[in-house]
C-alpha cells in the first residue's frame, strides 16, 4: 500500500484528547451510530451492564471504535456527567486501548 505507516506514532502530534476528538467526530457521522447506540441503552446495557467495548462491537457487529464512543457516552450520560456527547472528551487516566481489554 502507498504510503501506508504501520501506525500512529508518537511523532505524528496527536494527543490522546486530539485523538479521542478525531474518533468521537468520526463515529457520530456513521450510518448507524444513532440506531446502534439506542439499541445498546435500551436493550444490552440493561442486561450486561459491565460488557466490554470489544464484546459489544462483536455482539452487535460495529466497529470497535463505535462501541467505545457509544459506551463512554452511555455510561458518562448514566452518571450525569454528559452535557453534550458532541463534546466528549478522553477519559484521564485511560488510553483507546483500554477498551479492548477484558
Amino acid at each position: 500500500m502507498i504510503g501506508c505507516d504501520s501506525g500512529m506514532s508518537t511523532q505524528s502530534g496527536y494527543d490522546a484528547t486530539a485523538l479521542w476528538e478525531i474518533l468521537t467526530d468520526t463515529v457520530h457521522v456513521l450510518p448507524m451510530y444513532k440506531h446502534h447506540k439506542r439499541y445498546a441503552e435500551k436493550n444490552v446495557l440493561p442486561e450486561r451492564p459491565r460488557i466490554s467495548a470489544k464484546e459489544i462491537a462483536l455482539l452487535m457487529g460495529m466497529p470497535l471504535g463505535e462501541a467505545i464512543v457509544i459506551l463512554e457516552e452511555l455510561r458518562a450520560s448514566s452518571k450525569g456527567t454528559l452535557e453534550d456527547e458532541s463534546k466528549t472528551k478522553a477519559v484521564p487516566g485511560k488510553s483507546l486501548l483500554d477498551y479492548g481489554a477484558k
